[in-house]
């Protein structure tokens, strides 16, 4: 710890402990030493002085006492993140280490976006699959910007999502690594019954697309950035949606028993929810383009051999697929 005090730096390694890290967190969740006090079984008093102690540690104030409770400090905040980040570290190694007992090497924790296309998945899998059971795999399901906030707190390894720049390069510790996988078009994907008053115009009739019923991903996605612009350059209020919904499945159902449903999904992932023949995705094209799909992890990540040979994996397959 090179910028670090030097008497702090040796209280931090002679008598800072895990627990006074749980004790920290507890604290940030829950802002009360009464609460936080009843819930680990102690004394307000005996949590008073713990917190005492690892202020001493520190050689900082951590929280402040308010009108509504307890409120972090700079330092605090500082410090309760690293604590979040240790204790996810430490219960990671624990159930690794009950992989090692039971002939397993580790475990690789990978997010992946909704809207990730079958092809990539079909890599991914493959390739982990092919290290058991030597390695073991956990996979959870969301937006990126979830994904990139599970990596910071170190309850995943990697994630395939949206390849964001800002975070491309990023200075210190928690930088995010990124290779580019490929790229998605948008595509609008149309209920069967309305597909051939829609399909009959050469551009996409905004005034018609109004009448419809809109089915949006959340708020915070490209996609749902892209419906608001395609009313938006046409002077139109967006539609208020019939059903906000983002998993593939839910969607492709909605489209089954929505007449005049539409919306707007990644090239082959419209191709997929259209199989049967319940939906179809126009010909018409979007002048929009999406973010590209990447896989991301953190740069300082001990599973990175492991993470470099997914992506060799995913990218290999990629040009065989060219």
């Amino acid at each position: 710890m090179p910028h670090c005090l030097p008497d702090v730096e040796r209280a931090i390694d002679a008598r800072l402990k895990l627990r006074h890290y749980r004790l920290l967190v507890a604290l940030d969740r829950y802002r009360s030493i009464t609460r936080v006090a009843e819930i680990l079984g102690s004394s307000q008093p005996t949590v008073t002085r713990a917190l005492a102690d690892i202020e001493g540690i520190f050689d900082a104030v951590l929280f402040e006492r308010t009108g509504r409770g307890l409120e972090p400090t700079a330092a605090g905040r500082v410090v309760i993140a690293r604590a979040a980040y240790a204790i996810a570290e430490n219960d990671e190694l624990l159930i690794e280490l009950d992989g090692v007992r039971a002939g397993r090497q580790g475990r690789l924790r990978v997010g992946v976006l909704p809207y990730a296309s079958t092809r990539v998945l079909d890599s991914t899998w493959s390739y982990l699959f092919s290290l058991r059971p030597r390695i073991a795999t956990v996979s959870m399901e969301d937006v990126t910007g979830n994904l990139f906030a599970a990596l910071r707190a170190r309850t995943l390894d990697c994630a395939i999502c949206r390849f964001s720049q800002n975070d491309q390069g990023a200075p210190g510790d928690e930088a995010i690594e990124q290779v580019l996988l490929y790229q998605q078009q948008p595509r609008l994907v149309v209920a069967q019954p309305s597909a051939a008053l829609l399909t009959r115009y050469p551009e996409v009739d905004i005034a018609k697309l109004s009448e419809m019923d809109w089915i949006f991903p959340p708020a915070d996605t490209p996609i749902r950035g892209m419906i608001d612009a395609i009313f938006s350059a046409a002077g139109r209020r967006v539609p208020v949606p019939t059903l906000e919904a983002y998993a593939v499945r839910t969607i492709a159902s909605a489209l089954r028993n929505l007449p005049r449903g539409i919306t707007v999904l990644p090239d082959d992932i419209a191709q997929a929810v259209c199989v049967g023949g319940a939906a179809q995705v126009l010909e018409q094209p979007l002048p929009w383009s999406l973010p590209p799909v990447g896989l991301a992890w953190l740069r300082n990540s001990p599973k990175v051999d492991l993470i470099d040979g997914l992506r060799q994996a995913i990218l290999s397959r990629q040009g065989q697929d060219v």
